[in-house]
Parts: structure tokens; sequence; C-alpha cells
């Protein structure tokens, strides 16, 4: 038997692919930044994120976030597959130790009674311990713990990645909320203008100067506003909702009042150094699922050969019907033995088991490489969204501003009778459009800050990019 353990040991290889990280080239900047700072990173996605979000200063989302935390249950669903990924890999470590079985049994037996013969009775016990091992000759334990570590590290970036995504969606959701407030003020202006020019309206029908036609078109004015006063409620509402079901509450019993904030864009930092964009957990799930489909060609390699399997088992037995004399010595019996088995001809099945190791390999390499492409186009769709929505912003305000001005002379010279409702009507609907669509954009500007910051992997600490910076000058 040492002779057999001392072969195990000498002969113990592990079969199969080391892993190495595949490959991916990136550029030394993005295409929608004229920054030249940017530097490859090395993955750091198991870096803090920090609360990034703190960074457009409203208490009331931070609140919020911390709760999402908390009581998400999508996080939550998450975090019990992770636990869950852990309890795997205990699982395949197992199949490193031998199993040990313990057994005990007492038997009361009747012979069956004969002519000659009147029935007799016996007693038997016995008890008894065995051992078995089957030693990973060629790393099929090792390889499965190794697939299940890779497994359980991509389910903590996906964990990481939830989290991310909820906390994204829910600053969006309230940004989008508080631009419906802000669209509800205009609206409601909207509303009370137009009653007052169809007052106007009323005034000068009487005194001869305005026409029926010129009345119904403002009474319809004002009820086509209030229509899209109530219809920016349901839109506000639904994102009320949509926030309530990220913390993880019933809508019916979740509300957040109204109210006016200033919504400020952050000034996010372009020379963020690129290292920042393998902090994206998408990625860090992807490229350990590569690891683990590496670690499983070897599992599959393994197959081919003998499976040799260690067993012992000692106890004691007596049949003289009292349990005293079971632990002696002439009760004792013990035995040991070794197998070894190797499989002849299987149809060509475990060639095809390593066959499509090999190709789930290559699969998941391409989505490995395909993930971080599609994070390079968030990023440049962030970044250039970002660059040119801060003077599409400035252009609306221009526009509102002039259509507000040219609203209030036509209206000034519609009370006086130099000007037509025609062209009231068209100068309060160009105000109206100018103005909501600044407030459109300003909410896209802020919500593209989110896109753009979950886009980078979170959040970043202005001493990360200043220290990155100097490294860079080192260099």
């Amino acid at each position: 038997m040492i002779y057999i353990l001392s072969i195990v040991f000498l002969t113990a290889c592990t079969v199969g692919p080391d892993y190495k990280r595949p490959n991916f080239t990136l550029t030394d900047q993005f295409k929608e930044t004229e920054n030249k700072n940017w530097k490859i990173a090395e993955p750091k996605d198991e870096k803090d994120k920090g609360n990034w979000w703190e960074i457009f200063a409203d208490p009331e989302l931070n609140e919020f976030e911390d709760q999402l935390i908390i009581n998400n249950q999508t996080i939550a669903s998450s975090l019990a597959q992770y636990e869950q990924a852990l309890a795997l890999i205990s699982q395949a470590e197992a199949g490193f130790l031998p199993s040990l079985t313990g057994a005990g049994s007492a038997t009361r037996q009747r012979t069956q009674a004969t002519s000659s013969f009147p029935p007799s009775y016996s007693t038997n016990f016995s008890t008894s311990l065995s051992a078995s091992w089957i030693p990973d000759l060629w790393g099929n334990v090792k390889r499965t713990v190794e697939a299940d570590k890779a497994n359980a590290e991509a389910s903590l970036a996906q964990l990481a990645n939830v989290k991310l995504t909820a906390q994204a969606s829910l600053a969006q959701y309230y940004f989008q909320l508080r631009t419906a407030d802000i669209n509800q003020k205009l609206l409601d202006e909207t509303v009370e203008s137009y009653k007052k020019t169809l007052e106007i309206t009323v005034r000068q029908r009487i005194a001869g100067t305005a026409t029926l036609a010129d009345y119904l078109q403002a009474e319809s004015q004002v009820s086509q506003a209030e229509a899209l006063a109530l219809d920016n409620i349901i839109t506000r509402q639904q994102y009320e909702h949509a926030i309530a079901i990220l913390l993880g509450k019933n809508p019916a019993e979740f509300s957040i009042v109204a109210k006016q904030i200033k919504m400020q864009p952050p000034e996010i930092p372009l020379m963020i150094p690129s290292e920042l964009l393998e902090r994206r957990p998408d990625i860090a799930q992807a490229e350990r699922l590569v690891a683990q489909a590496n670690a499983q060609i070897g599992v599959a390699i393994s197959g081919f050969f003998p499976t040799l399997n260690l067993n012992s088992s000692a106890g004691y037995a007596n049949s003289n019907g009292t349990i005293a004399n079971l632990f002696s010595f002439p009760a004792l019996f013990w035995s040991l033995g070794t197998s070894l088995s190797q499989s002849i001809f299987d149809g060509g099945l475990q060639e095809a088991k390593v066959t499509a190791a090999n190709a789930n390999y290559k699969s998941i390499v391409a989505q490995y490489r395909q993930t971080i492409l599609v994070a390079l186009q968030n990023v440049e769709d962030n970044l250039v969204a970002s660059t040119y929505l801060k003077r599409e912003e400035q252009a609306q305000k221009n526009a509102a501003l002039l259509a507000q001005q040219s609203e209030s002379l036509t209206v000034q010279s519609f009370e006086v009778g130099t000007q037509t409702y025609n062209n009231v009507l068209t100068a309060q609907i160009n105000t109206f459009t100018a103005l909501k669509n600044a407030n459109t954009v300003l909410g896209r500007r802020m919500t593209t800050a989110v896109s753009l910051i979950a886009a980078l992997g979170g959040g970043w600490k202005n001493e990360q990019i200043i220290n990155s910076q100097e490294e860079k000058n080192k260099k």
C-alpha cells in the first residue's frame, strides 16, 4: 500500500491548459475627447466604487441610494447567487479528501422450525468504519475547484454590476422625475398664460376686434395645455413607481414630494485615466467566465486517464448473542484494497466532451471581447452626448429667451389691436416649445452624466486622477 501511495504522489499531475487572460488591444484614448493623457489600464474591478452619486449633491438622492443597497430585491437575489457559488467551491474542494463512513447494526434472527428441530434464535452485532479515496492524479478536482472559484469571482462581479446598474437606474429615474416636476411648473404657468390670453380675446371679441374663430382657438389652446399638464403627471408618477420598486417598496405606500430643485450636471473630468474603464464589473465578470471555461477543458481532458480508488475498512462483529465481547480482538476484521479503472471504448464520448469544452472556451472568449467593445461604445456614446448636450442646452436657453421676448411683444401688440391672435398663438407655441426643449435637454444632461459614470465603472476620487497622471509623467 505504501508503494502504491508513493506512485500516486510521484505521478500526479494536472492536465489541461493553464489560464492566460485573452489579449485585447486598446487605443491610447477615446475618440470623443481631445484629451491625450489616457493610459492603458490594468483590471481594477475590485476597487471600491464609492458613493459616486454624492457628486450631484442631492440629499434625497443620497438617502434613496442608501435604501437601495438594503432593500433592492435584485441585489438580494444576486447576493444569494454569490453565496451559492462560494458553497460550490467548498463542495468541489471536498474531492481532495478521503471519505469516511461509519456503520453499526444489530440483528435478531430466527431459523425455520422442522419436525426434528425446534426453531433457534441468534443475535448478531457489528460496527465498522470504511474509508475510500480517489487521488486527484490528473487534476480533475483541481480544475473543478479552479472553475468554481472563477465562477464565484464572476458571480461577485455580477453582484457588483447589478448594484451599479440599480444605482444608476435609480439616479436616472430620480432626475427624470425632477425634470417632470420642472415641466409641471412650466405647464401650469403655460395654462395660466393661455387663460390670460383667452380673457384678452373675450374682451376684444366684445369690442368687435376679435373673431369667433380667435375665441375658439384660444379656448382650444387652454384645453390642450391642460391636457399636457395632466399627461405630465402620469409620466411623473410612473417614475415614482419605478423608484419605489428599486427601493423594494410597494408603490402604493411610497411617494416623493414634488418640488423644484436646481439641477446642475457635475463637471465629470474627461482626463479620467482609462484604467477606470476596466473597473467595469461586467468586464470582470466576462473575464472570470473565460477562466472558468479554461479550467473546464482540463476537467474534460482528465477523463482520458485512469481512475485510482483506494479503500479500506475495519470493524468488529460477533454472533454470540451478546454485545459484551463485540470490541475484542477475535471480533476484529479489516481490509485494504485498491482498484484502477480505465475506459477502453466509449464511442468517442470523452473526445466529444473535450471538443465541446474547447468550443465553449472560444465562445466565452468572443463574448469577453464583445463585452469590452460594448463598454468602449458606452463610454464613447456618453462622452459625445455629454459634450454636445451642454452646447445644445445653451442653444435651447437662448432660443427660449428670444421666444419669451417675442411673445411678450406680440401679446402687448395684440392687446392694443396691432397684432392678430394667430400671431399670438404662434408666439406662445414657440415659447412653450423652446422652454420645454430646454428642460428636456437639462434632464438628458443629468441622466447622461449618470450613464457616463456608470460606463466608466462607477465613481472616482480626485486623488486617483492626480496619482495616475503623476505616474504617467514619471514615465
